[in-house]
């Protein structure tokens, strides 16, 4: 049997693990974090829990509306529809947290959490992954499934196909979580109020979270780039400010935090499913490929497994 490795378990790489389980091989996904998900992350903490990263997906695709409608069935995704969403387009949110949308793509998958794939190596044997904990292989295939600037320092070694990861930009999102002891006299549950606020939200609007009165403000692009590399709780601090500047007298939270997301956004990508090298051994995929979606990361690691498969 074909033993193949995908890195990174977000959206993408848990797509293309589960199209090779389907094809009866073989799969090992390494991923740096903790948990599932990758930019689909909830913060826990005492007293409560806040999605971090993407707020919601959308369905466009008759493939990831399947799934989605799996998701929902089996009990860990459902409907959200916040008072002062402008859309009308369904918006869909896992649970208990966002990572709940990859519960059934990631059943049965062999993963290894808290590792980090350092380089891409190739051998008679086949494609040999160098960690921070040792090596990890022989594979004989490899799919990497994490953001482009990440993507590209491994795969640049193997091929004219993977120069164009260079061509792709993504953004930075800074976001701020507070926890309060009473409710926000803020009459909506997702608000854009402008200014370095790109969306704030209240986190218990959405089914199956804490109680507690919670809300998640992330900053716009511009904003985030100008406090990169600043301290996150002084980003954090600098977003309450200009939520309190929209919201009024808002009290002191009982926890804040803040969050960077360095490779936040795609706003230019490659406009391609995948990219495959090595007569189609080695891939890449994720939202970078095909446009700044959840569905986009999903359609793409897909593309990346039938890449290899074939």
């Amino acid at each position: 049997m074909e033993r193949i490795a995908v890195i990174g378990a977000g959206m993408a790489g848990l797509a293309a693990a589960a199209r090779l389980r389907e094809a009866d091989v073989a799969v090992s996904l390494f991923e740096k974090s903790r948990g599932l998900g990758g930019r689909l992350a909830t913060r826990r903490f005492e007293g409560g829990a806040a999605d971090i990263g993407a707020a919601y997906v959308t369905v466009r695709d008759e493939a990831f509306e399947s799934v989605m409608q799996e998701t929902i069935f089996s009990g860990h995704a459902t409907g959200w529809a916040p008072k002062g969403r402008t859309s009308d387009e369904p918006w869909i949110v896992g649970m208990p947290g966002m990572s709940g949308l990859l519960r059934g793509l990631a059943r049965g998958l062999d993963i290894e959490f808290q590792i980090l794939v350092e380089r891409i190596g190739m051998t008679s044997e086949g494609y040999v992954l160098q960690t921070d904990k040792g090596a990890r292989g022989a594979f004989d295939a490899v799919i990497a499934a994490i953001p482009a600037p990440q993507a590209e320092p491994l795969l640049r070694a193997h091929g004219k196909p993977f120069g164009d990861i260079g061509d792709v930009h993504m953004r930075p999102t800074l976001a701020g979580i507070y926890a309060f002891n009473e409710a926000i006299a803020v009459e909506d549950d997702f608000i854009r109020p402008g200014g370095p606020i790109d969306m704030a939200y209240r986190n218990n609007s959405k089914a199956a979270r804490p109680e507690a009165e919670i809300w998640v403000v992330h900053g716009t692009q511009d904003w985030s780039e100008t406090v990169l590399e600043d301290d996150p709780q002084d980003s954090a601090s600098a977003l309450l400010a200009a939520f309190r500047g929209f919201a009024g007298a808002v009290p002191d939270p009982i926890y804040q935090s803040g969050h960077r997301w360095r490779y936040a956004y795609v706003e230019k990508s490659l406009g391609v499913a995948c990219l495959s090298g090595g007569n189609h051994r080695i891939a890449a995929c994720g939202d970078w490929c095909l446009g700044a979606r959840v569905e986009a990361a999903y359609l793409s690691g897909r593309a990346a497994a039938e890449a290899v498969l074939a």
